[in-house]
């Protein structure tokens, strides 16, 4: 397993705290999209009588066909010039790629 294990496009979501809106970029927003996609297919399985995917970083690695690999671009590590670059398959920029949500979807079906 590797970190991280999966990306999101994660620059200018809008958010609101305290009546006020702004901008938010990095993890602090795209965490909340993969977890809003798995808690999205963990509702469908309920309402087909099956339980939730609990864990299910082994069955992604097993599965990279459900996610778009990203392959250009680079993250900045620690205010350093130079982070990781993103390359074919999984890099250490943007784990195994972003998901498909249907194909997410249909796997976890």
């Amino acid at each position: 397993r590797g970190i991280p294990d999966v990306s999101a496009l994660a620059v200018d979501y809008v958010i609101g705290i305290h009546g006020r809106f702004s901008l938010a970029y990095g993890t602090s927003a795209s965490t909340p999209i993969i977890a809003s996609m798995i808690a999205m297919i963990n509702n469908e399985r309920l309402l087909n009588g099956k339980g939730p995917v609990g864990f299910i970083n082994p069955v992604l690695y097993q599965h990279p066909e459900v996610f778009v690999d990203v392959t250009h671009g680079e993250n900045v590590g620690c205010q350093e010039d130079q982070g990781f670059r993103a390359v074919e398959g999984w890099d250490a920029a943007t784990g195994l790629g972003s998901p498909d949500y249907e194909r997410l979807l249909d796997l976890f079906m």
